[in-house]
């Protein structure tokens, strides 16, 4: 039997076998001789059943497990000593059995590549006992030697909560997001002077948002300091943070292809503050504006909010921006943010 796999392998390891080292094998050799008999000569199939995600088990005609890779210890147990040229019943629940032979049996009078139990809740059965929901594939494989049957174990309790992990993920990005459309909103329209102004306003916020995901991380020189921030101090941060990057991407150093931003903070213990310094360099040619916009506002204002003073300066080289805050509005258990 020939199956290729992508992966590479040295010569040595191809050529592994009991007879390359008896006595550093001794505690797999039964498995990859049983396995070398049912699958035939091949040591890159033997990696790649060992490095599947799901639990490998090959069962000959005769319904006893000749292979099993490293993961069914951890799923079921057993040593893999302990499961060569066992019946795989060992790992069905009793009550499962008779069912589960007939299924078997089934399969190698018409062996195609299948699911196991399509619709069904499934169970395996561990060592101790208890019992694992699972899904199982089915594929059976023509050997020198006979057929073979490979089946692929996934327990459903691990997917489930990898499933969970992603939704609360999305879930937590979702929140943000809707954080910050919900500050770039209020913001916009207190800032603004009529209802269309606000609305250009948070328009031309919400469309800046997007490029931000192809900016390279390398753009970035971050010198932090780790200081514990109260959930109420984080937003106005982040929007002041998100205003000086949309500023940067539409016309300072991230607008075009060799500028920088270093951002360093601080934290002055004798004034009790922390220092948060935004520096752009190799951007275009910076020249200061005659008047205050609706961006500058906005900066002031939620410096406002966390109590904290604000420089901005429009160096020829690059804007550079400077925020001092009390440690005490950050650090509070609940922050009270001023909204001004």
């Amino acid at each position: 039997m020939t199956l290729r796999t992508t992966r590479t392998t040295t010569p040595a390891k191809r050529r592994r076998s009991i007879a390359d080292n008896p006595a550093r094998h001794s505690d797999r050799a039964d498995s990859w001789a049983v396995a070398t008999v049912e699958v035939g000569n091949d040591d890159g199939f033997h990696d790649f059943l060992e490095e599947s995600p799901d639990t490998i088990i090959i069962v000959d005609q005769s319904a006893c497990i000749s292979f099993a890779s490293k993961r069914a210890e951890a799923m079921f147990g057993y040593s893999i000593d302990e499961l060569l040229r066992k019946p795989l019943s060992i790992l069905v629940p009793e009550r499962s059995r008779d069912l589960h032979a007939e299924h078997l049996k089934r399969f190698m009078n018409d062996p195609t590549p299948r699911m196991m139990g399509t619709g069904l809740q499934l169970h395996a059965l561990h060592k101790d006992g208890s019992e694992i929901p699972v899904e199982i594939s089915l594929s059976p494989h023509q050997t020198p030697n006979g057929l073979v049957i490979v089946t692929a174990i996934r327990d459903v309790e691990v997917a489930r909560r990898f499933q969970d992990l992603l939704l609360k993920e999305l879930h937590h990005r979702v929140k943000n997001m809707i954080a910050i459309v919900a500050a770039i909103t209020s913001q916009s329209l207190k800032s603004a002077q009529n209802l269309e102004e606000g609305r250009l306003a948070i328009e031309g916020r919400l469309l800046a948002i997007e490029p931000f995901d192809d900016l390279e991380v390398r753009r970035f020189v971050v010198r932090d300091s780790n200081i514990d921030i109260a959930s109420g101090a984080v937003l106005p941060l982040i929007m002041s943070l998100n205003e000086l990057c949309t500023n940067a991407v539409k016309y300072g150093a991230l607008s075009n292809a060799t500028g920088r931003v270093h951002i360093t903070s601080a934290v002055d213990e004798p004034a009790h503050l922390l220092k948060l310094k935004w520096t752009e360099r190799g951007g275009p040619l910076v020249q200061e504006l005659t008047r205050r916009g609706f961006g500058t506002n906005l900066i002031k204002r939620l410096a406002d909010q966390l109590n904290g003073s604000v420089r901005l300066r429009y160096e020829p080289e690059g804007i550079e921006y400077e925020l001092d805050v009390p440690l005490a509005t950050l650090q509070a258990r609940e922050a009270k943010i001023v909204d001004r």
